[in-house]
């Protein structure tokens, strides 16, 4: 059994047999709340293809309206890259308007931000480790790495991804067909293993989190953050996380594919819920594909949850007085 050790932040547990490190995935600390009720928010993918100035919109927002503190479900950066210098880059641009808000944050490992061993490594040189847990007065969270290990794409596949990005950089209207456009020929084969979803969670990860829970009995709700949709694959680690969870009233949060769905399971005390993007390209253009932000409030153990629309928040500059 894995041992698990009371991190640096009161209340946010870590791996300390696997990971030795003074980095951490989050910035802020844990808020230490009277018992009672409180809110998070939750954001879907930045990345892949990065709106310019959504996810920094609804940075401004929550630095505004204060949750308790931010849940990111991955693709923070574009990623995909071969040179490391490039991977920090990106890293610290996102990770310094992240840090600007003042607000707690924690962070999720998306198939972006972990493309390849390389990045992996990039990861853990910043930010420490990449699964983890905490506890707020009665609700408990886990944040797992669906990564693990990175899928890598072929060379030729990352250069198409990279042409795609700079070409929505300069022109977020660029159809889609011509952001992929040279994108090299695949086999049937090739594509259908492309398209799978692939998901790795790993013993390890396993062993954590079921101390975790084990310690955590008395927990009213518990919350599972991860980027890939667990219960849309065929993956074992996740039916054995699944069936861990039995009994226990919880909500599994993800992302990936950039539009908002919610499965409510109440005979089941469980809740899936797939994020819509916050600054990701659309993959389909109907309402579900709108950039938002999750707000979750808790009473009593319950959550409640309500959907804020971006594209719905104006600044009240652009409300000029008009004749009557």
């Amino acid at each position: 059994m894995t041992t698990i050790q009371l991190g640096t932040t009161s209340g946010i547990w870590y791996d300390v047999k696997n990971f030795s490190t003074d980095k951490r995935p989050w910035f802020g600390e844990l808020p230490q709340l009277p018992a009672g009720d409180f809110s998070f928010a939750v954001v879907g993918d930045r990345c892949g293809l990065a709106t310019p100035g959504v996810f920094e919109k609804a940075l401004d927002l929550l630095t505004d309206l204060k949750p308790s503190f931010i849940l990111s479900v991955g693709d923070l950066i574009e990623g995909y890259w071969r040179d490391p210098a490039n991977v920090h880059e990106e890293w610290d641009e996102i990770d310094a308007k992240i840090a600007a808000t003042g607000v707690p944050f924690f962070q999720v490992v998306g198939n972006h931000d972990y493309g390849n061993p390389m990045m992996a490594d990039v990861w853990r040189a910043r930010k420490g480790f990449e699964y983890y847990a905490f506890r707020l007065n009665d609700v408990l969270y886990l944040v797992v790495n669906t990564e693990n290990p990175p899928q890598e794409f072929p060379d030729a596949l990352m250069d198409t991804i990279k042409q795609a990005t700079e070409r929505f950089k300069q022109n977020p209207t660029t159809p889609m067909e011509q952001l992929f456009s040279g994108m090299a020929a695949m086999s049937p084969e090739e594509a259908a293993e492309l398209s799978k979803l692939t998901i790795g969670i790993g013993e390890e990860q396993m062993a954590f989190f079921q101390e975790v829970l084990e310690n955590n009995r008395d927990a009213k709700h518990t919350f599972v953050t991860m980027h890939k949709p667990g219960w849309k694959s065929d993956n074992a680690d996740f039916a054995e996380l699944e069936r861990m969870l039995e009994g226990r009233s919880h909500t599994v949060f993800a992302g990936h594919f950039h539009s908002l769905e919610y499965t409510n399971q109440p005979e089941a005390s469980k809740q899936y819920i797939q994020l819509g993007r916050t600054g990701g390209l659309t993959h389909g253009g109907n309402r579900s594909d709108e950039n938002l932000i999750l707000w979750v409030t808790m009473r009593n153990g319950v959550p409640s949850y309500r959907v804020i629309h971006l594209d719905g928040v104006d600044e009240i500059e652009k409300y000029e007085p008009h004749e009557h």
